[in-house]
């Protein structure tokens, strides 16, 4: 459900209008059961209600604090969060979709993981949580993800971007790219030119790539490429993906070409779990305006995964 002071229980319920009809899917949805039914009421829906299995977490007053951050907002988003993750892992059920939350939030309710990704990989025992964006026009896998610029640095190692690489490559063939073309970036400007601004480029990523090479079934990587030029070589169709190796050099270009359709996607799990692009966009929560195309594409693209692994 996400944070009910956010647009996740917004964009989850207008993604289920969008999506039940004609379809086949059974949505499971684990939220505050009183205030989703009068946001269901609120915003004039007509799917049937009556049709959800609903595990209600924890109660929340409706209408709620829109826009602010909250201590109980927090608990109903971590409960929600905790509570799904634990029937997906016990379950074994494949797909996990998750509504934005507020950090700010989740933290007050003792939540204390940088993110939604690490904190979904800490409940299985065998997790590499590997975090990926899709879209239509950029497929992008971040090698590090929530930590400080100057730590990148020490985290960027040879098995690391291997381990990433390797999830990245069979996630594209799922979703139906027989021999990925695969671009990764270089981690310096212009790719250190050759050397002139650091060493990482010499000393990790091209390693990392010859044993990529060595060992990839299908396929192919190439680079290191400078991060300027890569994304819109992407987009133009040259590549079917991109690997970054920190959270900004991948997520700017996203969001530049597909702020509203990205999907946020946790691979190197017994699960799929994807998740809308944006955050809870508190300026515009209780005005019943919030897009759910990235909601809609989340769950979409997870069924594309979750049935193609289904297959293998």
């Amino acid at each position: 459900m996400g944070d009910p002071h956010g647009i996740g229980p917004e964009v989850l319920l207008k993604s289920l209008q969008h999506l039940l009809p004609g379809r086949s899917i059974k949505p499971i949805i684990f939220g505050a059961q009183g205030y989703l039914s009068e946001l269901y009421a609120s915003l004039n829906l007509d799917f049937d209600w009556k049709d959800l299995k609903l595990f209600d977490v924890g109660s929340l007053p409706y209408p709620p604090s829109w826009g602010l951050v909250g201590t109980n907002s927090g608990k109903v988003a971590l409960n929600s969060l905790r509570s799904a993750i634990l029937y997906c892992r016990d379950q074994q059920h494949p797909l996990l979709v998750t509504a934005p939350v507020s950090k700010e939030a989740l933290h007050l309710a003792g939540f204390s993981d940088p993110g939604q990704t690490e904190y979904v990989g800490s409940f299985f025992k065998s997790s590499d949580a590997t975090m990926v964006f899709l879209s239509e026009p950029l497929k992008i896998l971040l090698v590090t993800v929530h930590i400080a610029l100057r730590n990148v640095f020490q985290e960027l190692t040879i098995e690391r971007i291997v381990t990433k690489c390797n999830l990245f490559l069979q996630a594209l063939v799922k979703l139906g790219i027989e021999q990925p073309r695969i671009a990764v970036c270089g981690l310096n400007p212009h790719a250190s030119e050759s050397g002139l601004f650091g060493t990482e480029e010499a000393e990790v990523i091209v390693p990392a790539m010859r044993q990529l090479e060595r060992t990839a079934v299908s396929g192919s990587f190439s680079g290191p490429y400078p991060a300027d030029t890569v994304f819109a070589r992407t987009v133009a169709g040259e590549f079917d993906g991109v690997v970054a190796h920190y959270h900004d050099q991948g997520l700017i270009p996203l969001k530049m070409v597909a702020f509203d359709s990205a999907v946020n996607t946790t691979l190197g799990l017994p699960i799929v779990r994807t998740s809308p692009d944006h955050g809870t966009a508190f300026d515009i929560a209780g005005k019943g305006i919030a897009d759910p195309g990235s909601m809609i594409a989340a769950v979409e693209w997870g069924i594309k995964l979750t049935t193609n692994q289904a297959d293998d």
